[in-house]
């Protein structure tokens, strides 16, 4: 049994309020010596792919607090459910947490400003006392959701007599220096991105003054839904994405901090306020606030807001002591240090425990969870390739089954994992329908098995069979990966997105030439940077690769990858690129076949200087080249341009591929490689050979591919399926089936 002080259970996905302020708050607990534990909840307010917030990621990375999981046995002295909307339903697997108390920190109203109902509490504290087995305390975050609470409650609900204040470590954030109010003004503001947060269209530019003259609009967490909500943004408006990090370095550029909102919206509590006044600026806020921050803010309606920064600009004095004011606010009510003593103090309300009678904490590994990965494609090896990038990045904790419908299989079984194959219907020559029946039982007899906490599908085609399977396994955590560069014949698969609980997209360097159907609905998918297998500098040593593959110090080697051949003949311009790369005596050929390449490809050498290798991964050879000729699948053509190598790319313009010809472009008119279309250009052979050969052609290439900064996706995606696979889900209501 895993023994902690505080067990928190949050949706760790909220961008906003909510996550920050639990990290502080598990950040104070840990410099404190309390021993916490966070549960993740996939809840039902967000239904896009986010991921973990970053803070809380990265005080599980640093061994702050535990990861648990549900089927984890714990006792803690305390629970604390962060957010009451995570409760709204039941959870949809038990949670073995023994807790003597738990908190329910309501960091949302139960009714807006209009009254309208935003959850249901007694919902709520009915779920946390048949989940936990215990009444649920609630701790409103202040005043406003206090006064939102019913006068009586029920089945043993109480309300802590103190309000769950937002805490701030004051040391994090920077004062703002005593420095004179700029010309023209910096007013900013700073909310996750949601129209509610803004004021009423008639007001804004009351608020936000449009005068490029005398005002400077600084905007940190801005979007398209603004221009949605006011039309074209007035010029003098710097608009910038909502973001975790530099919030503070954003602040200190600042002269006010204004803060108004749509008056249907209530505001819990403020905490991008707080770090304002933590800062040291003037903040403009309307009254509403005032019974929040105090004398801490200046409150004013939106016609007078021009007035009261006039004021505070004028009198260098003023501004000084109201900046004095508001951090001085921030120290003696919100400070993180204060958190110990808090939680001793609700603690105490329970006669029998204190935190130092919690016996030492055992530290016990994660259960194993199986993370089931398929992939369709049998023409090539890109979508198994890029699902082993993402397993092998996955914690040991987290065993990957394969299943596939390509032939490419045994580079997954080669690499230690366990394997399935499930042909396609063409190969077998079976009917689609009667092929997709098989499907679906072949596949859940899989998942009935193996019993995976996340489904991780790579493919464009989304077969009806996988659907059909899917939706008998709702607890399943689905997630479809998903390339960029699609045909318009392959947009009807877009009609199974609704099946997966997120879509994810690698990102794609030539993004800018990609208007295929993804394109329109990709704000609702989760971008990632583009995914290697290997990452370029995990690649072996030029001297070594040479060695390994008996290749001279002093040749030329231009390697030759242009795919399986299966359903784009690549014949002819191998074979002419080829003889055009032996007559330069100094060049090597490095033919490097596919693991699925058809025996109908000619095979013999050209020539003396032409070799054949069987390599795979391939790139982790690829500082022995000095040029190559590849195809423009998402994989090669990523690898080589991260890797810096001066490609020559030939696409495989088949119908049922991505757009390569696309990549290709990009390639050639950003300078980063060069084109050649099998059906247009092979007459120009010899010039492209020369071109790849040409040492200062290859060294403008291989300069700017070097030039571009790059984080592995797959990291990214094995993150994120990490952190689903331990989350309880409470994002439906079980008792509706």
């Amino acid at each position: 049994m895993l023994n902690l002080d505080i067990v928190y259970v949050a949706d760790v996905r909220f961008e906003g309020g909510t996550s920050t302020a639990l990290a502080a708050e598990i950040t104070a607990a840990a410099k404190a010596g309390l021993r916490t534990g966070l549960l993740a909840v996939k809840g039902p307010l967000i239904t896009l792919p986010f991921q973990m917030h970053p803070e809380l990621r990265r005080l599980i990375d640093e061994g702050l607090t535990e990861r648990l999981d549900p089927e984890q046995l714990v006792r803690s002295a305390m629970v604390q459910v962060h957010h009451p909307t995570i409760m709204e339903n039941r959870p949809d697997r038990p949670v073995n947490i023994i807790a003597d108390m738990v908190l329910v920190v309501l960091h949302h109203p139960v009714l807006d400003a209009a009254d309208r109902i935003q959850y249901d509490l007694h919902r709520v504290t009915q779920h946390v006392r048949e989940t936990f087995g215990r009444p649920a305390i609630l701790a409103p975050v202040s005043a406003v959701v206090r006064s939102t609470l019913p006068v009586s409650l029920r089945d043993g609900v109480t309300v802590l007599d103190i309000n769950w204040d937002n805490l701030l470590d004051i040391e994090e954030w920077d004062l703002r220096p005593d420095r004179p109010v700029s010309q023209p003004i910096v007013i900013g503001r700073h909310s996750r991105p949601d129209p509610l947060k803004w004021p009423l269209p008639a007001e804004v530019l009351q608020i936000y003054p449009s005068d490029a003259t005398r005002y400077r609009i600084r905007v940190l967490g801005g979007g398209a839904y603004l221009t949605d909500r006011y039309g074209n943004l007035p010029s003098n408006w710097e608009i910038f994405p909502f973001a975790w990090e530099g919030v503070s370095r954003f602040l200190v550029g600042l002269d006010f901090y204004v803060y108004f909102h749509d008056p249907s919206w209530s505001e819990a509590f403020g905490r991008t306020i707080l770090e304002a006044l933590a800062v040291g600026l003037v903040v403009v806020l309307p009254p509403t606030f005032e019974r929040l921050f105090q004398d801490a803010a200046v409150y004013s309606v939106p016609a007078h807001v021009e007035r009261v920064i006039q004021r505070y600009s004028d009198d260098p004095d003023l501004y000084r002591e109201q900046s004095t004011r508001a951090r001085s606010f921030v120290a003696n009510n919100h400070a993180a240090a204060s958190y110990a003593d808090r939680i001793r103090k609700v603690l105490g309300q329970s006669p029998d425990l204190s935190i130092e009678q919690q016996s030492p904490r055992a530290i016990d590994p994660l259960p194993q969870r199986n993370v089931l990965f398929m992939s369709s494609n049998g023409i090539g090896v890109g979508h198994l390739t890029q699902q082993l990038a993402i397993a092998q990045r996955l914690p040991r904790t987290l065993n990957s089954v394969f299943t596939t419908m390509a032939y490419s299989m045994r580079v997954a079984a080669e690499a230690g994992f366990q394997c399935h194959f499930l042909p396609h219907h063409r190969v077998l020559g079976a009917e689609a329908g009667d092929w997709n029946n098989t499907l679906a039982e072949e596949l859940f007899d899989l998942i009935a098995h193996l019993r995976p906490t996340v489904f991780a599908y790579d493919a464009t085609a989304v077969f009806d069979g996988v659907a059909r399977c899917l939706s008998l396994y709702p607890e399943l955590f689905k997630v479809w990966v998903r390339r960029p560069m699609w045909r318009q014949e392959h947009a009807m698969f877009l009609d199974y997105s609704d099946r997966f609980d997120a879509v994810i997209e690698p990102g794609e360097l030539a993004q800018d030439f990609d208007h295929g159907p993804t394109a329109s609905c990709r704000h609702e998918v989760l971008v990632v940077p583009p995914v290697l297998h290997i990452d370029p500098r995990d690649r072996i040593r030029r001297e070594d690769a040479r060695d390994l593959l008996d290749l001279p110090d002093d040749a030329t080697v231009v390697a030759i990858q242009l795919g399986a051949g299966i359903n784009f003949d690549m014949g002819e311009v191998r074979n002419r690129l080829i003889r055009e790369l032996l007559r330069h005596p100094k060049v090597i050929a490095l033919e490097i076949r596919s693991p699925i390449a058809v025996a109908a490809l000619q095979t013999e050498p050209l020539g003396e200087r032409h070799r054949i290798v069987s390599l795979f991964p391939s790139f982790r050879y690829s500082k022995a080249f000095d040029a190559a000729i590849s195809a423009a699948g998402y994989n090669a053509f990523h690898e080589q341009v991260l890797g810096a190598i001066p490609t020559l790319f030939v696409p495989n313009e088949a119908e049922e591929m991505d757009l390569q010809i696309n990549r290709g472009r990009w390639a050639s008119l950003t300078g980063h490689g060069w084109l050649l279309r099998r059906d247009f250009d092979l007459p120009l052979s010899a010039r492209y050979v020369e071109q790849l050969l040409d040492p200062l052609e290859q060294q403008r290439i291989a300069s700017r591919c070097a030039g571009i900064e790059w984080t592995n996706g797959a990291a990214f995606i094995a993150r994120f399926l990490e952190d689903h696979a331990r989350m309880v889900r409470t994002d439906r209501d079980l008792s509706r089936g």
